[in-house]
C-alpha cells in the first residue's frame, strides 16, 4: 500500500527536522528520493526541494521580521554561506532581505502579513 505524504499540520515541522534537504525528508517520510518526487509532483505540482527552498523563505520572512539578522537567519535556517541565503531571497522576493525588512517596518506590516507557501 502506497504510504500518504504527511498530514498538513506536519509539513513545516518535517521541513525542519529535514534541515531543508529534501533526501532527508524522504528518509524521515520512510519513502525513497523517487517516491517522494512523485508524490510531490502529483500533490502538489512541484519538487520536494523546490516546497522546502519555499518553506525555507518562508522562515526566513518570519525571522527577519522578528528581528533576526540576516546573518542570523542564514545560519538558523542551515545556509551554509549567508550569501547563498542573500541570493536565494532575492530570487525568490524580487528584494533584498533587508528591503524585505525595511518595507514592512515602512508599511507597518507583520508577520500576519505572510502567506503560507505549502499551498501553491
Amino acid at each position: 500500500m502506497a504510504r500518504a505524504l504527511p498530514t498538513e499540520p506536519q509539513w513545516q515541522e518535517l521541513a525542519q527536522a529535514a534541515r531543508y534537504n529534501a533526501v532527508v525528508l524522504a528518509k524521515l517520510c520512510k519513502l525513497t528520493t523517487r517516491q517522494l518526487q512523485r508524490r510531490f509532483r502529483h500533490a502538489l505540482g512541484c519538487s520536494p526541494q523546490a516546497w522546502l527552498d519555499g518553506q525555507r523563505i518562508l522562515a526566513a520572512k518570519q525571522l527577519l521580521l522578528s528581528g533576526y539578522s540576516v546573518k542570523g537567519t542564514a545560519s538558523e535556517l542551515h545556509f551554509k554561506q549567508t550569501s547563498h541565503f542573500c541570493r536565494q531571497f532575492k530570487m525568490s522576493n524580487d528584494m533584498t532581505a533587508l528591503e524585505f525588512v525595511a518595507l514592512h517596518r515602512v508599511n507597518g506590516k507583520g508577520r500576519s502579513q505572510i502567506t503560507d507557501v505549502a499551498h501553491r
